[in-house]
């Protein structure tokens, strides 16, 4: 790692040398991310307190960091004081002059710290030649890692630039240091090695469940400007597998342009002889050959060649030209994901119980795998309410998001567990905690086993209010796993997830014969058919979307607008697979404006006057919206005249109504569907729908959710929409629940000013009804770590 230049790059500004440049953030950044990316935790430690030393010119530089319980602080890493006192110093959190600084989370700045009745005499650190004292405290997502602190000989505080810059450092240093820190690894001498060593790592709620298996690393897909240098030892063997990639690229935009052919325009199709044209180019197999040829991995070569391409493009004045520059790009990327997919082994059908884990788990990858095997998923990225844990839910698979601290990679083949009820993965479990999990999941299989009697029984109060239970589907044609837990019919058939799985758009045969599966199965059950809603979080393999806020961007009945021929394409084939069986509603996502429900309600009447023609006899459905962009609760009795019923989508209404990112690790914990803003929207659209004549229901994770259950039921929401694997589990607790007795308790909720206030005010509730805390592992010594818990 180079420090020397961009050490004097930043004491030159804080420390007034006339000859040094302003820094910027990102130079910042970017020393603290090389030192963070050390593997060894002490070495990383001693290489930041060494570095801050030289480009402060101070004498002392000391880390301190919280035990992980939050109750201690251990000098971590010290340049200036005695290294005998590394991780033997120990301050409580309000114990002298750093333990006031965590206590207080404020910066303490000195002339004389000795002199300071809050200052504490440590021997061991051999600290007394110093006196000027300069302490900030490390704040990650609200928690306290730690303390850095510098000192010097003189008797004076540290001017307000060393301040504001160490306040930087520090705020920059605390994201990096959080997930060793938390660990405990910089005070606990652990084996190097990660086999068979046993640990919990906690993480975000993805699907609730519990899951036992071998850890089976899922290689993540790499981007083109992620392509590390590498050379290769076989040149004719990575040419010969980048032709075949090209090859295969080739084939993949014949292939597309083939089945899209009659559903795109016209100058909308040539992109396909663009893009072949630029596969083919002479520049870019030429050129990478002899990268090849000259010792370059064949990625390696890719990505130089097509930056090389790309920029001769992005300077062009023609916008036209500037554009292509994205296009050889595209290119690129395919081609390089033909060589990943070259080197990804063939996974063969695994003898035992698999967990997946991985940055995130796509539905590509789960298909890749017999579904009936996969015991469990482990997400290093992502949150509750990202894709992965919507489909886990609705496979009835336990997964545990953002595991920060995990790294897949060096626990291949680990037996581990998944605690989706409590969030938590534990790898190599002891004998005794690992009899105990499997109890657990034995007796969670007869639990689940005892509901299938009221897999026909109504879910009814015990005062008589009925509220009728769907399920959401979109991964499986195949039905039977909301039938085998008693839906009454299809809440939401996410029709995106074909398309993701598809390695190109499906044609409109495709997608009726998909369709008329999923209507036939479930009639004469209500089956509703969400159009493609793409964006966000859901991204297809083959049109790749880039936009720096895609939550608010080109998503939903947007996106689907602007390429009318794909809205077109997927409502005649839900028409036509709808003609046997009459079963099918038509919903609407990401609907924000009056216009766009008036272009689809013309698009399908469009679509039904065609078919007619052709001798299908199709109708106009029921056509409903969803309600998750804040201004169609707004636009109600606008929008009413155009729809015939509303399906609340709660997880992205509670996203935008909260302007939480769902996905984002740093404000995930934000989010809470029982945030007391979403319930007063929740009871202003049921009582606008109940106006406005139109029925309404809930889909979203909310419907699984047993305390939001019966803020729902109180309310008077009478259907919901959740996954199959969850049905039972609210059928049993609505049979249980007396609606009357819940008014009072929405009554308080109603005062209540956090999520947090409405949880505990509905816990009591839920225990009165047999639906106490999570459940967890019961052993005789659970303090004992042979025992396996701590």
């Amino acid at each position: 790692m180079h420090y020397l230049p961009i050490a004097g790059f930043i004491v030159g500004t804080f420390f007034g040398t006339a000859t040094m440049q302003q820094p910027s953030l990102s130079a910042l950044t970017a020393i603290v991310e090389q030192i963070a990316r050390t593997g060894d935790p002490e070495a990383m430690m001693s290489t930041i307190v060494q570095r801050l030393c030289q480009l402060m010119h101070v004498d002392v530089c000391s880390l301190y960091l919280c035990t992980p319980d939050q109750e201690h602080l251990i000098l971590a890493a010290t340049e200036g004081l005695s290294r005998e006192a590394v991780g033997k110093a120990r301050l409580k959190l309000d114990e002298g002059l750093v333990g006031h600084i965590a206590a207080s989370l404020s910066t303490l700045n000195l002339g004389d710290a000795p002199a300071d009745d809050r200052f504490v005499f440590i021997p061991e650190t051999h600290e007394m030649p110093y006196h000027r004292f300069l302490g900030v405290p490390l704040i990650h997502l609200r928690r306290l890692v730690g303390v850095l602190v510098v000192q010097g000989r003189e008797r004076e505080p540290f001017s307000q630039e060393v301040e504001a810059f160490l306040i930087t450092i520090a705020s920059q240093l605390a994201g990096s240091l959080h997930a060793l820190q938390s660990r405990g690894d910089w005070y606990e001498q652990r084996p190097r090695s990660n086999r068979g060593v046993y640990r919990r790592h906690v993480g975000l709620k993805g699907a609730p469940g519990l899951g036992l298996g071998r850890l089976w690393l899922v290689k993540p897909h790499m981007s083109l400007d992620q392509v590390q240098p590498g050379i290769n030892s076989d040149p004719v063997q990575e040419r010969d597998e980048l032709l075949a990639a090209i090859s295969m690229v080739s084939d993949e935009l014949e292939s597309g342009s083939g089945h899209l052919g009659s559903h795109l325009p016209s100058d909308v199709h040539a992109l396909f002889s663009v893009y072949q044209m630029m596969l083919h180019s002479p520049e870019l197999t030429q050129q990478t050959l002899a990268l090849i040829e000259a010792g370059d991995s064949a990625a390696w070569a890719l990505r130089q060649t097509i930056e090389q391409m790309a920029d001769q493009f992005h300077q062009s004045e023609d916008p036209y030209l500037r554009a292509r520059g994205e296009d050889i790009a595209n290119i690129g990327q395919r081609v390089l994901n033909q060589l990943l997919s070259r080197e990804r082994p063939v996974i063969e059908t695994p003898d035992e119980e698999l967990v997946l884990a991985g940055e995130l788990v796509s539905i590509a990858d789960l298909a890749d795998f017999p579904l009936q095997q996969i015991r469990g998923i482990l997400c290093t990225q992502g949150s509750t309410l990202s894709h992965t844990a919507i489909v886990a839910n609705a496979l009835g698979i336990p997964a545990v998001m953002g595991l920060e601290q995990l790294e897949p990679e060096h626990h291949r083949g680990a037996r581990v567990i998944v605690d989706g009820n409590r969030a938590e993965a534990v790898l190599n479990p002891p004998p005794p905690l690992l009899a105990e999990y499997k109890r657990m999941i034995a007796e969670e299989k007869r639990f689940m086993e005892g509901l299938e009697k009221l897999r026909d029984e109504p879910a009814v109060t015990q005062d008589g209010f009925r509220v009728t239970l769907l399920t959401n589907t979109g991964l499986l044609a195949d039905a039977t796993p909301g039938l085998q837990r008693g839906a009454e019919g299809v809440g939401l058939y996410r029709s995106e997830i074909p398309f993701m799985i598809h390695d190109s758009f499906p044609t409109e045969q495709e997608q009726f014969t998909l369709y008329q599966k999923v209507l036939k199965a479930y009639a004469p059950r209500p089956v509703t058919m969400r159009t493609l809603d793409i964006g966000g979080d859901k991204q297809l393999p083959y049109f790749d979307i880039s936009e720096s806020n895609p939550y608010l961007g080109w998503r939903g009945i947007r996106f689907t607008l602007d390429n009318a021929q794909l809205l077109i394409s997927q409502v005649r084939a839900m028409l036509r697979a709808n003609v046997d069986t009459d079963n099918l509603k038509l919903l609407v996502p990401m609907v924000g404006r009056v216009d766009e429900m008036q272009a689809f309600r013309q698009y399908v009447e469009k679509a039904v006057d065609s078919l007619l023609r052709e001798g299908h006899q199709v109708k106009v459905p029921p056509i409903g919206m969803m309600i998750e962009v804040p201004s169609s609760m707004l636009l109600l009795s606008k929008l009413a005249p155009y729809i015939d019923y509303v399906s609340i989508g709660s997880n992205d209404l509670t996203q935008y109504l909260l302007a939480v990112d769902r996905n984002n690790p740093r404000v995930s914990a934000l989010f809470d569907h029982l945030h007391p803003a979403v319930l007063v929207a929740l009871e202003y659209i049921l009582q606008q729908c109940k106006a406005l004549s139109l029925p309404v229901s809930i889909c979203g994770e909310m419907a699984s959710d047993p305390a939001a259950v019966l803020v729902l039921t109180a309310m008077g929401y009478d259907c919901l929409s959740l996954s199959a694997y969850n049905i039972p589990r609210i059928k049993l607790l609505i049979r249980s629940i007396n609606r009357d007795e819940l008014l009072p308790v929405l009554e308080q909720a109603r005062a209540c000013n956090s999520e947090a206030e409405v949880r505990a005010l509905l816990l009591p509730v839920l225990e009165q009804y047999g639906w106490g805390r999570e459940p967890r592992p019961h052993l005789n010594d659970p303090d004992n770590a042979e025992a396996g818990y701590q």
